[in-house]
């Protein structure tokens, strides 16, 4: 079921206009929802009323009514913003049209093509046992700047330097490094994945019929952001979604780092964990329903230790076996979840 294309904007304002609705309520409902969507990364329009609610109760603001809220989702979903507003059974097959069940969802949270909802019914499902965090200045996450924590960590991993020629993947094959020489805020990287994708949408597989616009859309998306950002930024989506173990997402972020070409020297693994923990501490978490882990008390997302013994394992580890590294990741885990790692390290880490 595709998502309905927006409306003229004449149209636009007629609905609005229709549904009694002012204009102070109306930018009021497109800062509250962006808010929503930042924080949360989604919510059905029922617990956006609640949000409301309770803000409202600890500070002023522009007066509502729930009828008011759902009608402006109901047009807003025909608008261009910056969120999806879906019908419940567009994700879920099981469920019936209700305006209390429309969901607010962040739109890097919908992926293309095959399962285009996973990270979204994942997300749902794991943020439903925690309380939202509901702050007096909520308005001011319609807009999330850059954290210190993140600059910081970015300044580091940008400062880094791909020296290996090749590297090794997860089975074991020595692959040319094409970034040799480039600091990582110099050059923008494709993962193996990344690079699969890409060749499906451009029709390079016989068994799979090509998109060339979409192809050039997403290849355009990967250059367009350097390596240290793509590191950060999918290491932020993982958290933020929450489901997956700290050895899944410790060992994706270095077979990524090492796939770059740089050198696992204790310094590099030692800065990194410290800066992922950092980080991890500092963000608002949609899986912790906008909650920072230490505001929430509970770990129950991602949390990542820079932990100095385990530092120097994975430093001594990098000449050994992917299965010894994996090893020691699931044992500092302990994880519930049965997701594989996929990642391994070149066995030498002199630079050349």
């Amino acid at each position: 079921m595709p998502y309905p294309k927006p409306l003229m904007e004449k149209t636009l304002n007629r609905q609005y206009a229709a549904s009694g609705l002012s204009g102070e309520q109306i930018e009021f409902l497109k800062k509250f929802f962006l808010a929503c969507a930042n924080l949360y990364g989604a919510l059905m329009a029922s617990d956006a009323w609640w949000v409301y609610t309770e803000l409202s109760e600890e500070t002023e603001t522009v007066r509502l009514r729930r009828k008011d809220m759902y009608a402006a989702l109901g047009i807003l979903r025909r608008e261009e913003v910056p969120y999806y507003v879906f019908e419940a059974n567009e994700v879920y097959a099981d469920e019936s049209r209700d305006e209390s069940r429309r969901i607010i969802v962040r739109r890097d949270l919908v992926i293309r093509g095959y399962g285009r909802f996973r990270d979204l019914r994942t997300l749902m499902e794991e943020s439903s046992d925690k309380p939202f965090y509901v702050p007096k200045d909520f308005l001011e996450y319609a807009t999330m700047p850059e954290s210190p924590e993140e600059a910081e960590f970015l300044k580091f991993l940008g400062g880094m330097r791909s020296t290996r020629p090749e590297f090794k993947t997860e089975w074991a094959i020595m692959r040319f490094c094409p970034y040799r020489g480039k600091l990582l805020s110099e050059f923008s990287y494709i993962s193996s994945n990344d690079q699969f994708e890409l060749s499906r949408l451009k029709g390079e597989f016989p068994e799979w019929r090509g998109n060339p616009k979409r192809a050039a859309e997403f290849e355009a998306k990967l250059n367009s952001i350097t390596a240290d950002r793509y590191l950060v930024d999918r290491f932020k989506r993982r958290i933020n979604i929450g489901n997956l173990s700290y050895g899944n997402v410790v060992g994706s972020f270095f077979y990524d780092l090492n796939s770059m070409g740089v050198a696992m020297t204790e310094e590099v693994v030692g800065g990194a964990m410290h800066g992922m923990e950092e980080l991890n501490d500092s963000l608002h978490l949609w899986c912790n329903r906008g909650w920072t882990p230490k505001e929430l008390n509970c770990h129950t997302a991602v949390r990542v230790t820079a932990i100095p013994e385990l530092t120097a394992q994975l430093v001594s580890l990098f000449d050994h076996s992917f299965a010894d590294l994996e090893e020691l990741l699931y044992d500092l885990d302990s994880p519930d979840d049965d997701e594989d790692l996929d990642f391994d390290f070149d066995d030498d880490d002199s630079d050349e």
